[in-house]
C-alpha cells in the first residue's frame, strides 16, 4: 500500500474531499502529529525517516535534501498550495521525484480577501469596532474604493481574479509585472508601470508574486520611502517580500498611513513589534481559508497524485522532464 504523509496543516482539515478521493484509491494516509510541530528541517527529516512514504503533502514545512533522502520510497511532492519556495527543487528534480503544486485554486478566495482588506483600511473598520465596543461613538471618515488608484503588483492567478474585483468598484488600476497580461489592459484598461511609478502613484499597494530570490525584500526602506505618506501596502502574498524592519521604521515614523498583513517573515510572529502598531491590520495567514479554496486545493492535490502514479502527466508539475523516469 502506498503511503501519503500530510505535513499541511490545511489538507484534510476542513474538508474531506482529497483524503477520502486519496483512501479510496488505496492510499494509506498518515499526518504529522501536533505535538510534532512546528516543523523545522531536522524535525521533518525525522518524520519522513520514519514513515517512509511515498508521496509528502506539504505546506510551508521546509522539504529539504535531507528530507528528499529521508525515505527510500519517496517519489512526489505535492504541495497544497501556491508557493514552493521550501521544497529543493534542484535536488528533487536530480533525484527523479516529481513536484507539483495547486495553482489557481485559492486565487478567489484571496482576492476577496484582499479587497476586504482594502475596504478595512479604508474605513477604519477595526478601530472604528474597537471604539464602539470600548464605550465610544467617533465618526470615522474614510474613502471610496472606486476614486483611488490601486497598485497591483503581481498579475498572475491572484492578481487577475483582483484585478477582476476592483473593475466593479471603478477604482483606477496600476500594474507591475515582467509579464503582461493583455487582457486586463483592455478590459479592465489595467494600464503596467515600472514599480517605481506604481509604488510612488497609488493610493494602495498590493502584493501578489511569488518569494524567489529576485523578489525577498521586495518592498524595502527605498521603496516604502517612495510611498504617499497617506497610501497603505497590503501583503497576502509571503512575508519575506517585505523587509519588515524597514517597515515597522516607516510605521513608526508614519510615513505611510497603515498596512493589512496576513503573512510575516516568521510565523507566527510573537516577537515581531509590527504588532504593537495601531496601524497594522494583522490576520494568521487565513487569506486562502474559504471552505471553498480548500475543496479545490484538495481534490487538485489528490487528484495529482493519482494521475501521477498511474501514469498521466499532469500540467501543475514543475518538474515534468522527471516524467521520463518516474518509477510509481
Amino acid at each position: 500500500m502506498r503511503r501519503a504523509l500530510v505535513g499541511s496543516r490545511s489538507f484534510g482539515e476542513f474538508v474531506s474531499v482529497g483524503e477520502e478521493t486519496l483512501i479510496k484509491a488505496g492510499f494509506e494516509v498518515r499526518r504529522v502529529r501536533a505535538e510534532e510541530r512546528p516543523l523545522d528541517a531536522s524535525q521533518m527529516t525525522r518524520i519522513v525517516a520514519r514513515e517512509s512514504p511515498d508521496v509528502i503533502i506539504c505546506g510551508a514545512e521546509p522539504i529539504t535534501e535531507e528530507v528528499l533522502r529521508a525515505s527510500r520510497k519517496l517519489r512526489m511532492v505535492m504541495k497544497h498550495g501556491v508557493g514552493v519556495d521550501n521544497i529543493d527543487l534542484d535536488v528533487a528534480t536530480d533525484m527523479e521525484i516529481v513536484v507539483a503544486y495547486a495553482p489557481g485554486r485559492n486565487a478567489a478566495a484571496v482576492a476577496d480577501f484582499t479587497i476586504s482588506a482594502m475596504l478595512a483600511l479604508l474605513r477604519g473598520y477595526c478601530e472604528a469596532s474597537n471604539s464602539t465596543k470600548a464605550g465610544g461613538w467617533k465618526r470615522y471618515m474614510g474613502h471610496e474604493l472606486g476614486e483611488i488608484t490601486v497598485g497591483i503588483v503581481g498579475t498572475g492567478h491572484i492578481g487577475t481574479e483582483v484585478v477582476k474585483r476592483l473593475g466593479g468598484f471603478g477604482a483606477t488600476m496600476l500594474a507591475y509585472d515582467v509579464v503582461k497580461n493583455a487582457d486586463l489592459e483592455s478590459t479592465y484598461s489595467v494600464c503596467y508601470v515600472a514599480l517605481e511609478e506604481l509604488l510612488e502613484t497609488s493610493d494602495i499597494v498590493t502584493l501578489h508574486v511569488t518569494l524567489s530570490q529576485e523578489t525577498s525584500n521586495l518592498i524595502g526602506a527605498r521603496e516604502l520611502e517612495m510611498m504617499k505618506e497617506s497610501a497603505y501596502l497590503i501583503n497576502t502574498a509571503r512575508g519575506e517580500l517585505v523587509d519588515e524592519g524597514a517597515l515597522y521604521h516607516c510605521l513608526k515614523e508614519r510615513r505611510i498611513a497603515g498596512v493589512a498583513l496576513d503573512v510575516f517573515a516568521t510565523e507566527p510572529p510573537e516577537s515581531s513589534p509590527l504588532l504593537q502598531l495601531q496601524s497594522v491590520l494583522a490576520t494568521p495567514h487565513i487569506a486562502a481559508y474559504t471552505y471553498e479554496a480548500m475543496a479545490r486545493m484538495d481534490r487538485t492535490c489528490a487528484e495529482t497524485i493519482l494521475d501521477t502514479f498511474s501514469g498521466k502527466r499532469c500540467p501543475n508539475v514543475l518538474n515534468p522532464a522527471v516524467y521520463d523516469s518516474f518509477r510509481a
